[in-house]
């Protein structure tokens, strides 16, 4: 490692735990004149006591200890300061020690004898990433400032292809002195300064006419002609052709900071990056509202400080009655202390489908993504909601699965009226399915789609000629071998259909005659080779079979359905799925009895 890689470790400060008196002296010797500040202790308790009166950047320790050891210093120091970077030091190559070392979220972790030029490594690789985390805070902190600058000075406009002016907001009609019906209708270009060059407006416009976003500084001019100088996005909304039908733009005053460089630096008190660090935000901001997506901000107490009119008008509300608004009283599923977590952690934004209420009670459904911003101890201050309304489209979702559902059980339903079998047997193997996914530990969602998916699992019997079907008794080799094709068959009725609920159905009817042992057919799969779903469905299929009467046997008893259950377990059967079926064989019986053959 270069000297100049080192270098970053200067504005660092250092606690280094250590009981062993050479070793402590000697490293210490070697990590001081590379950092600000190293500050020394000979245990874990004095450790926690100098790392109390003053935190520091990086810990260093030692495991094996007097009065306290390594481990119990970190977690104490962990309560204070839960992503404290930390390296543990140690002699023993005990795994014990990594797992409790992982536990409390520590990554760095260093065998002795320490090889000094390997330590100082990781610390400089530790420095960095705290100096980049700094930075990213020092932003963080901006953007709170320039948010509540960018929502005073925002100006929203819409433009025909072209050019003349089609929407304002309340913002343009204050800050020019026009009203809005003189507005409506006018060529943007009217409102430039007179200093602002022709040419430089035509091409801005031919870009835009061309389907390109622009962004730029534009020179405007007030009624009375006094100036306003704006940061301005173009963006073209296009058609299904391509064509653009209309053109949003977003503006954003700064006559103040274009006309005085003094009141900007005063206003930001940053340095000479301070101009670029708010076009960044503007900029980021700009890309929120482009989206044509609602947006809201709401303090950390999840209380309203702003919306935009698409948030309030999709509510009911108008935009000034929304102002200190409870959250929760319009999303009940707001939670604000889980919400922030991703941005304390610098991810991206979170993003979640929630219900939302409208002012009339109607249930809405929002795809709602959020930005913490932070304030200088890394809290979050307030919060951006962009929401985009999913509800109509949800509603066609759930039409066209309510579609599925009901098709894929009639197709069931004529498979097993033509085999002979009544349409209760594919009833219960979908309900018995889905409770074996719910007590193997799949979600209530995909554990309804092979409730639903499962009726299809012999669907390939349409193609089994009659007198093999039919036949009362045994089937012999050459037609059992006929019968197998059903599997197969199934698959590639169904896999041609591509959506959700059918490619389940296909995969089930594929695999439900796979046998955990790998003897089964059509492929021969084995274990975990063989889906969830087609594990779930081939137990749930037999068991039902076994229990009623078919045209080759008669019904079984309990019994011995659980006498064959027992035997064929981890051979045909999932030896879990067997264990799940005996573990909730009341409910089972009790699916049985609901659905009784007529």
């Amino acid at each position: 490692m270069t000297l100049n890689a080192l270098s970053v470790l200067k504005g660092m400060r250092v606690l280094y735990v250590e009981d062993d008196a050479a070793t402590r002296e000697e490293l210490a010797m070697m990590i001081e004149p590379w950092v600000d500040t190293l500050d020394v202790a000979g245990n874990g308790q004095a450790g926690l006591a100098l790392y109390a009166s003053g935190q520091h950047d990086i810990v260093v320790t030692d495991i094996q200890m007097p009065v306290m050891n390594g481990l119990t210093m970190c977690a104490e120091i962990r309560q204070l300061n839960a992503q404290q970077p930390t390296v543990l030091l140690s002699a023993y190559n005990d795994v014990e020690y990594l797992f409790r070392a992982i536990e409390l979220g520590i990554t760095q972790y260093i065998t002795k004898p320490v090889n000094v030029e390997h330590l100082l490594e990781r610390l400089a690789d530790i420095a960095r990433n705290l100096l980049s985390l700094r930075e990213q805070s020092r932003y963080r902190r901006l953007l709170e400032q320039y948010r509540l600058l960018a929502d005073e000075s925002a100006i929203v406009t819409t433009l025909d292809p072209n050019g003349r002016i089609t929407y304002v907001n309340d913002r343009l009609t204050q800050l020019t002195g026009h009203d809005r019906q003189e507005l409506i209708g006018m060529d943007m270009t009217l409102l430039s300064a007179l200093d602002e060059p022709a040419t430089r407006m035509e091409a801005i416009w031919q870009a835009a006419q061309a389907g390109e976003k622009w962004a730029g500084i534009v020179k405007n001019r007030t009624r009375d002609g006094k100036l306003l100088v704006v940061e301005r996005s173009l963006v073209p909304i296009l058609d299904e052709s391509g064509q653009v039908v209309e053109v949003f733009s977003l503006d954003v005053d700064i006559t103040e900071l274009y006309s005085s460089n003094e009141v900007l630096m005063e206003a930001l008190g940053q340095s000479e990056h301070s101009l670029q660090e708010q076009r960044d935000y503007l900029a980021a901001y700009k890309r929120a509202l482009e989206t044509g997506t609602s947006i809201c901000i709401a303090d950390a107490q999840g209380r309203i400080l702003s919306a935009n009119r698409q948030f309030a008008e999709l509510l009911g509300y108008r935009v000034r009655d929304l102002s200190g608004l409870k959250l929760c009283s319009i999303i009940p599923q707001y939670d604000p202390k889980s919400w922030g977590a991703a941005e304390r952690e610098g991810e991206s934004a979170d993003s979640k489908i929630l219900r939302v209420y409208h002012k009339n009670g109607k249930e809405l459904f929002f795809n709602i993504a959020f930005v913490s911003l932070l304030n200088r101890v890394g809290q979050p201050e307030s919060i951006i909601l962009v929401c985009q309304d999913l509800t109509e489209s949800l509603e066609t979702t759930r039409e066209l699965m309510d579609t599925q559902r009901e098709l894929l059980l009639l197709v069931g339903q004529v498979v097993e009226n033509r085999s002979q079998e009544t349409g209760m047997h594919v009833k219960r193997v979908g309900e018995i399915s889905r409770l074996l996914a719910i007590q193997y530990g799949l979600d209530g969602a995909h554990a309804d789609m092979i409730r639903i998916a499962a009726p299809l699992h012999d669907v390939g019997k349409v193609g089994i000629p009659d007198d093999i079907l039919h036949k009362p008794g045994k089937l012999d080799d050459s037609e059992f071998e006929v019968m197998k094709t059903h599997a197969n068959v199934g698959y590639q009725i169904l896999r041609q259909i591509n959506r959700p609920l059918v490619r389940m159905a296909s995969l089930i009817a594929h695999e439900h005659h796979e046998r955990y042992d790998g003897a089964g057919y059509p492929r021969g799969l084995k274990g975990g080779e063989i889906s969830i779903e087609g594990r779930i469905v081939a137990i749930a299929d037999v068991l039902d079979a076994l229990g009623h009467v078919r045209s080759y046997k008669e019904p079984w008893d309990e019994d011995t359905i659980r006498a064959y259950l027992q035997k064929h377990r981890g051979h045909r059967f999932d030896p879990l799925l067997v264990d799940l079926v005996f573990a909730n064989w009341d409910d089972i019986m009790g699916i049985r009895g609901r659905y009784q053959d007529q």
